[in-house]
């Protein structure tokens, strides 16, 4: 199964969901809800969901029904409105630590989910 740079199948996102009670990994497509799929490891959830994915995609090729286009296109941009008083704090951090305000904003948001996740 082809990969892009982000590890997403033939374009497709993948989600895989853990459940820490049964140690099981869910896996969803988004392009594909019909798609569900999983496994005890992350290997044994990747390589269910390619092949949930590589059968899927051959059943609909064989009785030629369209491939949906991936949805989820993610460029690295977003824009966001801030109230001017967080947006005067923001640029006085980044001034501060000497970094641009992009490359502080990129950071907290990181730190952000990486709190999260581990919570």
């Amino acid at each position: 199964m082809r990969r892009d740079k982000k590890g997403e199948l033939l374009g497709y996102e993948i989600k895989i969901i853990p459940d820490k009670e049964s140690g099981y990994l869910a896996v969803r497509f988004p392009d594909f809800p019909g798609i569900i799929t999983g496994g005890y490891s992350l290997e044994e959830a990747v390589r269910n969901s390619q092949e949930a994915l590589e059968l899927t995609i051959d059943t609909m090729k064989k009785h030629k029904i369209s491939l949906p286009k991936p949805k989820t296109r993610f460029s690295g941009q977003f824009n966001v409105r801030v109230p001017k008083g967080l947006h005067r704090e923001l640029v006085r951090k980044a001034e501060e630590e000497g970094v641009s305000l992009n490359a502080l904003i990129t950071y907290l948001l990181s730190q952000s989910i990486k709190m999260e996740k581990a919570a």
